[in-house]
């Protein structure tokens, strides 16, 4: 139906570096209809690489920037987001600055 909206997918592809999430959040977008696909370590891609308070902020916006961008276009039904999120805080400062939360989540 026209104008119809759908429930959306936010899929969190989590784990430690080199264990395949990037590859299976990749499979993942071949797989899933309308998916958008954003990987962390994107928004870290700098040089000089320098991890302080300022930076790690700055990640942070930039991923829940595009995530709600993601999300709130009517063209994606699923949303995969692959990073190294080895604390539950970071999930949750993610979640939080979400703008809507019309989605259904997924943490693998």
């Amino acid at each position: 139906m026209i104008g119809e909206l759908k429930m959306k997918n936010l899929i969190f592809i989590n784990g430690t570096m080199g264990v395949g999430k990037t590859a299976t959040s990749k499979e993942l977008q071949k797989l899933l209809p309308n998916c958008a696909f954003l990987d962390g370590d994107w928004c870290w891609d700098m040089s000089p690489f320098i991890v302080n308070d300022e930076t790690k902020n700055m990640v942070i916006d930039n991923i829940c920037y595009l995530l709600n961008n993601f999300i709130s276009c009517s063209v994606f039904e699923n949303i995969v987001f692959c990073w190294v999120m080895h604390e539950q805080s970071i999930i949750d400062d993610i979640l939080t600055r979400l703008n809507n939360h019309d989605y259904t989540l997924y943490i693998i």
